[in-house]
């Protein structure tokens, strides 16, 4: 299956995106998209056909878009877009059915390529939000998604040129007081990531933070390059976060971010905060994928075995970060929205010594899922490393379960 060239991970993939869909729909709102991009790397001195060397590691990177729910809980409906790269001599090429490489003009069409193929699966006229990181800050791209008819709420990089007005971006919104304070939970950052990743997000345990927060409209100028794509202007909502008092071993917070949504009260500023904190997400789901499911470890050997195992993995991913945000969000909730009954009974089965009453609560589950992944009390909360090979197990385990009750079924029924 991993090997056979015509098995495309597209095809494998198919099932999960419309499944994402379809609960996206099902929970109802405006679905938010975080877009992003994590490199898999691969060590070993054998060459892997495909993948791009760096020093004594291969890799290759995965651009990812990961549909969310809006609202306070972390409601992840699953993947709906992933894209595979390789970078050669700093040029980005796009890996593409039939097994060879579309080269990219600048590495930021993988974002664009990819919110196009987002807004062509979705449902006709539904909300897409698609929320981003510096990365995305780009002209061309903020474009595309205004004419594909789509929000955005973008992560600020550059100081941009104003239509109309001397100065720049950031001199312009100094002019704009601070009107808004929250107090927020921001999430925790690990210390084992790339270390691309800890420059731009350095790492940080859960906290709470007092933020400072001012809006206004402005009208951006398209940068001289860009010309004569694109408007010469976009009118864009800006929103500037600032984090008071923070710890004295902290990085401060400090957004500045661009969107198409409103900012006419403080409730419409509020919301494009919130939007952007979903974007966490998407970290933690590269960590259930990478970690979780070992997706790094496998021991495939080109880049399209490496790519249908990848896609093979991701519901699996998609799931075990599904119950791990949700039993964190609220973990004595039931936990009927995150296992089915035929997986309770198998997971009573497999988690000896662990006592789940009739109806368990989330945080019950998890732990039961994390103690057939080999987890200990001693060891404090359990990471993604026993929880993926628990739920593995478990979903392994739920499949023959399923399979002798059809036959059981089969079997009462042929003797009636």
């Amino acid at each position: 299956l991993m090997n056979n060239p015509a098995v495309e991970p597209d095809d494998l993939g198919a099932p999960h995106r419309a499944a994402s869909w379809r609960r996206a729909t099902e929970y109802g709102g405006a679905i938010l998209v975080a877009h992003d991009t994590s490199e898999f790397s691969y060590a070993g001195e054998a060459e892997r056909e495909g993948l791009s060397r760096r020093g004594e590691h291969q890799s290759f990177h995965g651009h990812f878009a990961l549909a969310l729910a809006e609202g306070e809980a972390p409601v992840v409906h699953g993947v709906v877009g992933f894209g595979a790269h390789v970078i050669e001599d700093g040029v980005w090429l796009r890996a593409i059915p039939d097994r060879t490489f579309l080269e990219l003009l600048v590495g930021s069409e993988r974002w664009s390529d990819l919110a196009a193929e987002v807004r062509r699966d979705a449902p006709p006229g539904q909300q897409i939000i698609h929320v981003m990181d510096r990365e995305a800050d780009d002209y061309p791209l903020m474009t595309r998604l205004i004419r594909q008819g789509d929000d955005f709420v973008i992560r600020g990089l550059h100081d941009r040129s104003l239509m109309d007005q001397e100065g720049k971006l950031f001199s312009a919104l100094e002019q704009t007081p601070f009107s808004i304070s929250r107090t927020v939970t921001l999430s925790r950052r690990s210390k084992r990531r790339p270390p691309g990743s800890r420059r731009t997000h350095p790492p940080r345990d859960q906290r709470p933070a007092n933020l400072s927060i001012r809006a206004g409209r402005v009208e951006i100028k398209r940068p001289q390059g860009v010309a004569p794509f694109g408007e010469p202007s976009m009118i864009l909502s800006v929103v500037e976060v600032v984090e008071i008092d923070p710890p004295e071993d902290a990085t401060p917070i400090h957004w500045l971010l661009l969107s198409t949504l409103p900012v006419t009260t403080a409730e419409e500023v509020c919301r494009i905060v919130d939007i952007y904190r979903k974007r966490w997400l998407i970290e933690e789901f590269f960590k259930s994928l990478k970690t979780g499911c070992a997706a790094e470890k496998r021991q495939a050997r080109s880049l399209w075995s490496l790519l249908n195992t990848v896609t093979l993995l991701v519901p699996i991913a998609w799931r075990l970060l599904l119950i791990r945000t949700l039993a964190s969000c609220d973990p004595t909730a039931p936990a009927a929205d995150i296992l089915d009954e035929v997986e309770l009974q198998a997971l009573r089965h497999l988690a000896r010594g662990v006592k789940l009453p009739l109806k368990p609560s989330r945080q019950q589950v998890l732990l039961a899922i994390a103690r057939i992944g080999g987890h200990l009390k001693s060891n404090g909360e359990p990471g993604w490393l026993v929880l993926g090979r628990g739920l593995e197990r478990l979903l392994d385990f739920t499949e023959g379960w399923r399979a002798a009750m059809g036959f059981a079924a089969g079997v009462g029924g042929a003797q009636a």
